[in-house]
């Protein structure tokens, strides 16, 4: 009890081990801090159970309307929670006890999980129900993942807080391998009733690992309104030019690139005529690349210039992105799809700790609900680079988007030349 309660305060060490960078070890901040481990723990089986949920919804909603739109709707009510949620459930951290919000949120995803099972089982479930369920769960899921986010500094000193925040990064990308590969043949044997109850199962493991974390204060100064509190970050973030051009960097290849995940199934059948067999082996050497990718960036403790590193890759990674769209060789296009799994999940992981050491804690639960907001672009940016694609063309239409993000990320970096200097 009296480690655990130790680590949850990283302050309270001596100066000599807070300040002292951790060791090599790739896996520093999971084998030494007992409540990130539970943290991580909790966050990946969370992560699992969406991966989950989503495989079998998505079937279960092609099966109830044989309808590529409305499986496409079921992925926009997904995404869309984390333009509205995010940034006021940022705020909301900031007056609650982290903890216990963090419980709530996936407490409610059980529910929600165990409510579509029963709808599943007993023949009531309809395409409008299935929606409004995944709309909850994707707000809560919002809520939830704002919430982490400002309880990462809580466990870990500073010195460890770029190692954690990469080797969660690299967890969550896991999962990205893991969730459908368990979904598929789960939804085979037992059906999407009886997977959505092992999903169900599933987070509820994660929400005893949650209970067993301290309890983490509100540091909101008590009598300022939520409203106040919630402009107050508006304004933050305004006026701190590296915090606001961390989280343009952390958009810009959200809408212009990360799209290209939802159109891979075009590229699949219609490009590369591969099928839906070779469709799972381009999430899967993309997902590989994003998991080495975090545990790069879990590996550059003692890295210098993290802020222009973080441009090179980003640049870089549209221009990887490029390549692939003008790539018809397998071999040259699965080089390429590992290559940007790597580079993307690199600039997340060096992003989402550059911002975590750029504010203080009074003002996390904002700032990091305002990035959790650009998760939610990609469904966005996936409209117009769909409709493009009609146009022109999927592959150049991602080659568009690419390009694009490239630019952009240079030209931020141009008006912002202190993002580079970032240690």
């Amino acid at each position: 009890m009296g480690d655990s309660a130790q680590q949850s305060d990283p302050t309270s060490r001596s100066t000599a081990r807070t300040l002292r960078p951790p060791g090599a070890h790739l896996l520093e901040a999971l084998l030494r801090y007992r409540d990130y481990r539970l943290l991580w723990t909790s966050s990946v089986l969370t992560q699992i159970g969406q991966w989950m949920l989503q495989v079998a919804t998505g079937w279960l909603m092609l099966q109830l309307t044989d309808s590529a739109l409305w499986v496409g709707l079921l992925g926009f009510a997904s995404g869309v929670p984390f333009l509205l949620v995010a940034a006021p459930a940022g705020a909301l951290a900031e007056r609650l006890d982290r903890r216990l919000l963090l419980l709530t949120c996936q407490a409610g995803a059980v529910l929600v999980s165990a409510a579509l099972a029963g709808l599943v089982v007993t023949g009531h479930v309809t395409p409008l129900l299935l929606l409004l369920g995944t709309f909850v769960n994707g707000a809560l899921l919002a809520a939830n993942n704002a919430t982490r986010q400002t309880l990462i500094p809580h466990f870990v000193p500073r010195a460890a807080l770029q190692n954690a925040v990469a080797l969660l990064s690299a967890g969550l990308n896991t999962t990205r391998i893991l969730g459908p590969s368990l979904a598929g043949p789960l939804v085979a044997a037992l059906g999407v009733g009886g997977t959505l109850l092992l999903q169900a199962g599933c987070l509820a493991v994660a929400l005893w690992n949650t209970e067993r974390l301290p309890a983490v204060p509100s540091p909101s100064t008590p009598g300022i309104s939520f409203f106040r509190t919630f402009a107050a970050g508006l304004t933050y973030v305004r006026q701190s030019p590296i915090v606001l051009a961390l989280i343009l960097l952390a958009s810009i290849p959200t809408i212009f690139v990360f799209p290209y995940l939802q159109l891979l199934p075009v590229f699949a059948r219609d490009v590369l005529q591969i099928g839906p067999s070779g469709l799972g082996l381009l999430y899967t050497v993309g997902g590989s690349g994003a998991v080495i990718g975090s545990l790069f960036v879990a590996s550059l403790q003692r890295a210098r210039r993290r802020g222009a590193l973080m441009v090179a890759i980003i640049v870089v990674y549209g221009a990887v992105i490029a390549l692939f769209t003008l790539t018809r060789w397998l071999p040259a296009v699965l080089c390429c799809l590992f290559v940007s799994g790597f580079l993307g999940a690199s600039y997340m992981a060096l992003n989402n700790a550059l911002l975590h050491l750029a504010v203080d804690d009074e003002v996390r639960g904002r700032v990091m609900g305002l990035y959790m907001v650009t998760w939610g672009f990609m469904p966005l940016g996936a409209l117009p680079m769909g409709a493009l694609g009609d146009l022109v063309g999927v592959p150049r239409a991602v080659l568009v988007g690419a390009l694009t993000s490239s630019l952009a990320a240079l030209l931020v970096a141009w008006r912002v030349p202190a993002l580079l200097r970032l240690p």
